[in-house]
């Protein structure tokens, strides 16, 4: 698999569709534009083909510096191109390209390795991964270290900012190695008002001259990821809340309006005929759901007090990733 770098916006991707990107691009691509700053914003887009805020912003972001100066040079990886043309997180026969970012020898991760060496052989700034959720969300960031100068980063773009160690091949947590480091959460694909909210806040990155020396990380609500939920890939899932159901779970019809929601112990998620079928696992893989569920009579009730994030309603994902993450509130930041 052949790494594009280029220096010069191919005319075309001004205006194209998402969907003709790898037509114009013709695989993976870094484009790398010089900026009145050699301190470099590395931003990671479209590692999921399907959520396209990220292209959006980036055509926003290039004709909006069309004709004047940049005030930093941009590093821009334009990732999962042949996904993207068929509108699909990735192709049936490809890895993750956000769970490349470790050692690995498919031709994706031998990507990975080779956008994150050229990015190391520069003086980065900082680095932005953008993504979508398939669920209602607000807009948040999530860091990989509890540190100054990425819990300011993730500030500028939302006061939510999620702070997880798993999992841990994602681009973020591989770029924290080497400057500030964030992946932002811009709600659903397509919507405008998280293209707008995206290229404000790249647009600030862009003319920030620095991060502060010393920045109150209680001016931020910092949430930590201790699980995740896992649905079976065998079971067959559906959402009206129906003990009779003849599918395996049956989610009450809004379980992606409870992300960042405080969960109480006895609230109801839906019904289920096998505990199988979903299961938690905390973040060294270990098992946790009788901790997080409680199944009674086919009854799936919070068995403790959580906060979900990402719960999704899209099976696919909810398969081939996960249902969604379990957190708590950090507490115990200190300056």
């Amino acid at each position: 698999m052949k790494l594009n770098i280029i220096e010069k916006v191919p005319n075309d991707l001004y205006t194209c569709d998402v969907k003709d990107i790898h037509d114009v691009l013709n695989g993976p691509t870094i484009l790398h534009l010089k900026g009145k700053s050699s301190k470099a914003l590395f931003i990671s887009t479209l590692l999921h083909g399907n959520e396209t805020t990220s292209f959006f912003v980036i055509q926003k972001l290039l004709k909006e510096y069309k004709e004047k100066e940049i005030p930093r040079d941009l590093i821009i990886f334009i990732g999962n191109t042949i996904g993207a043309s068929h509108g699909l997180r990735h192709l049936p026969d490809q890895p993750d390209y956000n769970r490349i970012w470790k050692e690995g020898d498919t031709p994706e991760h031998l990507l990975a390795t080779e956008v994150f060496v050229y990015a190391k052989q520069h003086d980065l700034f900082a680095s932005i991964d953008i993504h979508n959720n398939t669920g209602k969300n607000p807009f948040y960031a999530c860091i990989n270290l509890i540190h100054d100068n990425w819990v300011e980063l993730g500030s500028l773009f939302s006061n939510q900012i999620v702070y997880f160690t798993e999992p841990s091949e994602v681009q973020s947590m591989a770029f924290a190695e080497l400057c500030p480091s964030v992946t932002i959460e811009a709600g659903l694909p397509g919507n405008a008002e998280g293209t707008e909210v995206v290229f404000r806040f790249l647009d600030d990155v862009m003319n920030l001259d620095s991060f502060k020396d010393k920045f109150s990380k209680r001016d931020a609500d910092v949430f930590h990821t201790i699980g995740r939920i896992h649905i079976s890939k065998d079971a067959t899932v559906d959402f009206d809340n129906n003990i009779e159901s003849e599918n395996d779970i049956s989610f009450i019809s809004n379980i992606d309006s409870m992300n960042f929601e405080l969960l109480k112990r006895g609230d109801h998620l839906g019904f289920c005929k096998n505990a199988l079928n979903i299961q938690a696992y905390n973040n060294r893989g270990d098992e946790i759901s009788n901790d997080i569920f409680d199944f009674v009579d086919g009854k799936i009730t919070a068995n403790r007090i959580f906060i979900p994030s990402m719960f999704t309603k899209d099976v696919y994902v909810m398969k081939e990733d996960c249902l969604g993450y379990i957190m708590e509130k950090m507490i115990s930041l200190k300056d």
